[in-house]
Parts: structure tokens; sequence; C-alpha cells
């Protein structure tokens, strides 16, 4: 169930992330296009009900959560953007594209998945499924150009 994310799947893609845009960055086809060809890991599954974009730490890619996870860990396994189609909540495709995404993270010799999640707006369901999965909040950042506050968290490997 778990492949590639195809050309086929952007639309479908930038549908979902619009619709979750006030917990994820805006994302146009171009920016889209350029995230893939950065990506270490892009995933779907169930024809794109659910995607996971994500990138090693050395990575060519000047981001401010980048930046942030770089002045504190020397090595790492980002998990960029997750995102499941509303109708598909509840199916176990985040829990699966995470499984896989950590399988790719052990056998690139990494030892540290990160990520960040919003307190600001809040997304508790996101903070939840993180700590059940084995994420540690590291600390929460405000980005006020942004009008956010991000949770770091990481889970060692």
């Amino acid at each position: 169930m778990i492949g590639p994310i195809l050309k086929s799947h952007h639309g479908k893609i930038l549908r979902m992330n619009q619709e979750f845009v006030h917990w994820l960055s805006p994302l146009d086809k171009d920016e889209l296009h350029e995230l893939l060809a950065l990506a270490h890991y892009k995933k779907q599954i169930h024809a794109a009900d659910g995607v996971l974009i994500g990138y090693a730490h050395d990575v060519d890619y000047d981001h401010k959560n980048l930046k942030w996870l770089r002045a504190r860990f020397d090595t790492f396994f980002y998990i960029d953007r997750i995102i499941v189609d509303a109708k598909a909540h509840g199916k176990g495709y985040a829990r699966q594209l995470y499984a896989d995404f950590e399988d790719e993270a052990r056998r690139r010799g990494l030892t540290r998945l990160v990520c960040e999640v919003n307190t600001k707006p809040n997304n508790p369901g996101s903070q939840a499924f993180h700590e059940c999965l084995g994420f540690n909040a590291l600390a929460d950042v405000e980005y006020p150009d942004y009008n956010a506050i991000l949770r770091y968290y990481e889970k060692p490997l």
C-alpha cells in the first residue's frame, strides 16, 4: 500500500494541504515540486490518502525548522509534512507511514527522528499522536512572523 508519490497524486496532495493549511505551510504546485525534488523520503499510502515527506539532516534546504534542529543535532531524519485525508482519518495510514519512515532512517544509519507540531494554532491530536509513538517534546518555539508556536519533537532510535 505504501509507494512513491506520483505526479497523478499532486492535485490531491495540494487539496489536502489546503484543507489543513492552518497547521501546515501553504503549498502550491511549484513548491510541492521543489519539496519532492529535495526530499529523501516521499511516499504515499492508499492512492495518496496519506502522504509523508521528509529529509535527512544534510539536505540542501534552508528552512527555519531545519536551522533550529541543526543547531541541536548533528544527524537526524526530519518529518517535514504528514497529511492524511480527512476521510481516511482513523485508518492507521499515518502510523504505517511513520513505521516505514523509521525503517528508512534505520537503513540510513540515522538514530533520531524529528518533527514539529503546532501549539499555536493548537494541534492537540497531532501532539498526542507523536507522544503515543514515543516522540519526546524538546521545546516550544515562537515564530511571530508566522503567528505560530511550534513544539519540536524527537524520537531516538
